[in-house]
């Protein structure tokens, strides 16, 4: 807007405070627009071209690896082609040219851009142009980058697909709410791209050419991800991590990680993750010395970053308690109105039976404000805990960091050390009982000081109904071999949160931690006690739990380990749907001998029974027999297979060893349907299948986002579809025919080839040749064209039987039809040799008589 309205002097004020820390293409991009527009190229003085070439070189060396800065790439190239000098000449400028255009296509060629298969041609014009001797030296040098940028660049393409590269980060939604997932996969897909960068594909680490490239690819996606990602903490503690474990300084000496530090502090100050970060940052690197002074100057860096976030989240609190003060005031002002004009809308004559009724409304809308404080509080009640919890802990990294640094020191000293710190969290306030905990075991654990039981007693009348900080204190007196006073607290603690049937759950971990001690150090009558005064008070758990929980520990249960007695028992596997390779009942486990007699097909279809009746009978259409009886009565005819070939010799096979499994167990699994056992044969086994699995939640989301017509839209377009597919009969070219040939039953009347009847409308015909069969028939003799003779018969042979073909009964095929008129090489009789109608007369006259056929 600013370049718009010619207001340059505010242009370069934006430039000069977002450039450096908005490495965003588009922005370099307009920057470029300006430095050209600014600078006219036909100055004579070439002022202006080398002002722009600097720019040029200034952002390439800032921008100039992103993948989206092809375009930057080539207006350079094209900038340097349109300057002084000739490509090829011999003067200085000549020279120049040429060194600048090969310095800059070989930077570009190597980078994984969108136009490098474009600069890659180019630059091959450019040095073949020059020279082929060394144009092909110079291209096998850089042919390897070239290949390694133009698949790293598809690679990227495909990381980066659905990634949403802006400059306006917004804040995290919470877990749960809307954009959450959203929002964490873009997190996903910045991981992916900074983790592909780091796995070096272009091979930059032993780069001698261009030292430091592959570090300087990897800061770049950092900074590319932080722009969306301001407010995600973990990215900035990973860039400053990485930079730390790489010593990556800045050009003035400092850490680039310290930089990323407090950059994302600033951007996040309420981040308990970097501060405590930036705080184990300055306590490692910090110079230590053993006086008083340098622990002091030390524990004030250290305790810098912990002050910073304790006043923001301290003044997220502040801001929580007003808002909770103005919605309930909001709610009262607003109850308060609508109670008012209730009344003034009353008229004075309202008789009694009105007053009645506008007095019994009243209830209800005092019972409905009364609900919207009770949520409003509860809400910001669950906020401010959290955030409480969040300080406490706080507080507790604080003060121990303080006992590293300073020791327990001395409260209201310049040498304050762990207690002063915890003088000022109790002055401070908001703190839970985990405090007290922490600062208790510090005391006992490490000085043996006393101080830690009276911290445990002041913390236990701050807060009589914490459950977690009694189980600490029981835990401190055992430590202490004191198990009276242990006793004792165990005992108040849980009659007074009994007492309470809401708080009841509390003491359900201090009977269990109270259990567990007893079982291993105490008396059985103890434990026997404990654990029924735990049945009566938690009667929802399982009654053995408590008996297996004296024997057990976090490792391992006894009592709940199955031992193998039999592995051909026990150790069965399972199979959900029965296999087509094999059967249910062919499990690689004992069971007895198959019986003698096969099971019906039908009995797989029938409901299982246990029934010590004999089954019914199946029906005859559901089991048809396995041959059909024809007509005569005399013969039978082998039924039609629904399956045929491999898959019906394994549906067989199933048939079979499921029958035996039938005789052998009482109950047969459930039945399958025979289309899906059909499919099932046709797939592989899950064992054998070792290809690409698909994600059973995107599988569902693509079918149910896939479009799918109505079924009466569909037809109609399946026949418009079929019926413009259809073509007509083909016409074959007319040859002249032989004569007495017998027409094919595949050509239609029209002279075109018709199609075949399927086989189940041709009746089954016994052949006339097959041993045992009845029903032998003399054929008719077979029709010749008028005006040619029959052939000699052969011995041993006879004319084929007429075949019935589409229900006509034994009828003879017709005669061709006439020949066509006579022409130049058609319309005479061919050839007695020809086509195969009779074969070449003998040399001496009369056929030959061929033996008989063997069958």
């Amino acid at each position: 807007m600013e370049l718009d309205m010619n207001y340059f002097p505010e242009a370069e004020l934006i430039f000069n405070r977002s450039l450096m820390s908005t490495p965003n293409v588009n922005l370099w991009t307009k920057y470029l627009d300006y430095i050209r527009r600014r600078n006219d190229l036909n100055d004579s003085t070439g002022n202006a071209r080398q002002t722009v070439s600097r720019a040029y070189e200034f952002v390439i060396d800032n921008i100039g690896l992103d993948k989206d800065s092809g375009k930057i790439w080539a207006e350079y190239i094209q900038f340097l082609k349109f300057g002084p000098g000739t490509v090829g000449g011999s003067q200085w400028q000549d020279q120049q040219k040429m060194d600048q255009l090969r310095k800059a296509y070989q930077r570009a060629i190597c980078v994984p851009i969108s136009n490098v298969n474009t600069l890659w041609k180019e630059y091959d014009q450019f040095e073949m142009g020059l020279n082929k001797l060394t144009g092909r030296k110079y291209l096998a040098e850089k042919s390897a980058s070239y290949m390694s940028a133009k698949s790293a660049y598809t690679a990227l393409e495909n990381i980066t697909r659905g990634l949403q590269r802006t400059t306006l980060p917004r804040l995290p939604p919470a877990p749960g709410f809307d954009g959450d997932q959203e929002y964490m996969e873009q997190v996903e897909i910045w991981k992916k791209w900074i983790a592909w960068e780091k796995s070096d594909p272009l091979d930059l680490k032993d780069d001698k050419e261009q030292p430091g490239l592959y570090q300087k690819r990897i800061l770049y996606v950092y900074n590319q991800a932080l722009m969306a990602l301001r407010f995600w903490p973990e990215m900035w503690v990973d860039a400053a991590q990485w930079c730390f474990d790489n010593n990556i300084t800045s050009k003035d000496g400092s850490p680039t990680g310290l930089d990323f530090l407090t950059r994302g502090i600033e951007a996040n100050p309420e981040s308990v993750l970097l501060a405590l970060k930036h705080a184990d940052y300055i306590e490692s690197t910090y110079p230590i010395e053993e006086t008083d002074e340098s622990k002091i100057a030390r524990g004030k860096a250290v305790r810098a970053p912990y002050d910073k976030v304790l006043d923001t989240l301290y003044g997220i609190i502040k801001r929580l308690k007003e808002r909770e003060a103005a919605e309930i005031a909001r709610i009262e002002e607003a109850a308060k109105s609508a109670g008012e004009n209730t009344t003034n809308n009353k008229s004075d004559d309202d008789d009694e039976d009105e007053d009645d009724a506008g007095s019994s409304d009243k209830a209800p809308k005092n019972s409905k404000v009364s609900d919207q404080l009770r949520a409003i509080k509860q809400g910001f009640a669950a906020q401010t805990q959290l955030l409480s919890r969040t300080i406490s802990f706080v507080w507790i990294a604080l003060i121990r960091a303080m006992r590293r640094i300073q020791g327990k020191g001395k409260p209201n000293t310049e040498l304050g050390g762990m207690r002063q710190a915890f003088q000022d969290a109790r002055h401070r306030g908001r703190l839970t009982s985990d405090v007290y905990a922490a600062v208790a075991q510090l005391e006992w654990t490490i000085y043996k000081d006393p101080a830690g039981g009276k911290i445990f007693d002041r913390g236990a009348k701050l807060f009589p109904e914490d459950e977690n900080f009694a189980l600490e204190n029981i835990k401190y007196l055992h430590s202490r071999d004191d198990t009276t006073n242990a006793r004792v607290l165990f005992e108040t603690v849980v009659n007074r949160l009994t007492q309470k049937p809401e708080l009841v759950h509390k003491a359900k971990p201090l009977y269990a931690y109270f259990h567990k001690y007893e079982s291993q150090f105490g008396e059985l009558s103890q434990i026997a006690k404990l654990e029924k005064r735990m049945a009566e008070l938690f009667p929802e758990d399982p009654k053995l739990a408590h008996f297996s929980a004296r024997y057990s520990t976090d490792k391992f249960d006894p009592i709940a380990a199955r031992i193998i007695v039999s592995p051909m028992t026990q150790l069965r596997p399972k199979q959900l749907i029965p296999s087509i390779e094999k059967g249910a009942s062919a499990q690689d486990s004992p069971r007895p001998p198959p019986l003698a007699s096969r099971a019906s097909p039908a009995s797989h279809t029938l409901p299982a029974t246990n029934s010590p009746k004999r089954p019914l009978p199946a029906d005859d259409f559901e089991e048809p027999p396995r041959k059909i009886q024809r007509n005569d009565f005399s013969e039978f005819q082998r039924g039609a297979s629904p399956l045929k070939g491999a898959a019906g010799r394994r549906l067989d096979q199933q048939r079979r060893l499921q029958g035996q499994g039938a005789a052998s167990y009482a109950a047969a699994p459930a039945p399958i349907a025979r289309d899906i056992t059909f499919l099932l044969s046709q797939i592989p086994r899950a064992d054998l299948y070792d290809f690409q699995r698909f994600n059973p939640a995107k599988m569902t989301n693509l079918l149910r986002d896939t479009p799918v017509p109505e079924y009466t839209a569909w037809k109609s377009m399946r026949q418009s579809s079929e019926h413009t597919g259809q073509y007509g009969g083909y016409q074959s070219r007319d040859s002249p025919a032989p004569v007495g040939r017998p027409h094919s039953p595949y050509v239609g009347g029209d002279g075109g080839r018709g199609r075949m009847p399927p086989a189940s409308a041709v009746p089954y015909r016994q052949g006339s040749n097959r041993p045992g069969s009845s029903g032998s028939y003399e054929p008719p003799p077979a029709v010749y064209a008028p005006g040619h003779p029959p052939l000699p018969p052969q011995a041993g042979y006879a004319p084929p039987p007429p075949v019935q073909y589409d229900g006509a009964a034994g009828a003879a095929w017709p005669p061709y039809p006439p020949p066509p008129a006579a022409q130049q090489g058609y319309g005479g009789p061919p050839p007695p040799h020809l086509y195969g109608q009779a074969p070449p007369p003998p040399a001496q006259g009369g056929y030959p008589r061929y033996p008989p056929h063997p069958y």
